[in-house]
């Protein structure tokens, strides 16, 4: 046994990755927190598939013959809403598979790899979709301008304008109320 590989192999026998009990209040605590991101996901499905929903039904139904223009930007927020759908639903099944309440190593790796995953979701694809979105909006101003009245695409316009300065803030707030409530499980974890 004088060799590192043969230490390290003895160690690695002794290592459980197997679960341990967890204290009653403790796994009140990590209930809670595990239930508020599973929300999260589960509202953000909801609301994200009825916009999809109304701007789908909207496109069909009221605006048969419009511009190319006008289409191009309601098929950019459909694919902006369709991917979000789609991360939200995989980040949910993901983390569906966790088993909050068993402790062990292997876990605990699974829900930090979790974490650090969605923190990099909220970086950039959270960001580039909001912009699509904004983007596709934006090519349906053309088209009202063109079709509304002066006082009619300045109302619309200002409304859209404070709809995204709360939409902006609303999902940041959400996004710092996600990872925190993740943090703090993974703190619970630790202790």
């Amino acid at each position: 046994m004088n060799n590192f590989k043969d230490i390290q192999s003895i160690y690695d026998g002794q290592k459980s990755a197997e679960p341990t009990e967890i204290p009653r209040e403790l796994q009140k605590r990590i209930q809670k927190a595990d239930s508020l991101v599973n929300n999260s996901h589960i509202k953000n499905i909801i609301i994200l598939s009825i916009t999809l929903l109304a701007i789908v039904g909207i496109d069909r139904f009221y605006f048969t013959a419009t511009s190319t223009l006008f289409e191009i930007g309601i098929i950019s927020m459909i694919m902006a809403l369709a991917i979000r759908i789609t991360i939200e639903m995989f980040s949910y099944r993901r983390k569906k598979n966790l088993n909050v309440l068993r402790k062990s190593d292997l876990f605990i790796a699974d829900l930090k790899a979790f974490y650090q995953w969605r923190k990099k979701i909220h970086q950039y694809p959270t960001y580039l979709t909001f912009l699509l979105y904004v983007i596709g909006v934006g090519l349906l101003f053309i088209e009202f301008h063109n079709h509304l009245s002066q006082f009619w695409f300045v109302f619309f316009l200002i409304e859209f304008v404070v709809i995204m300065l709360v939409l902006i803030i609303f999902i940041r707030k959400k996004i710092r109320k996600e990872i925190k409530s993740l943090n703090e499980m993974i703190d619970l974890y630790e202790v």
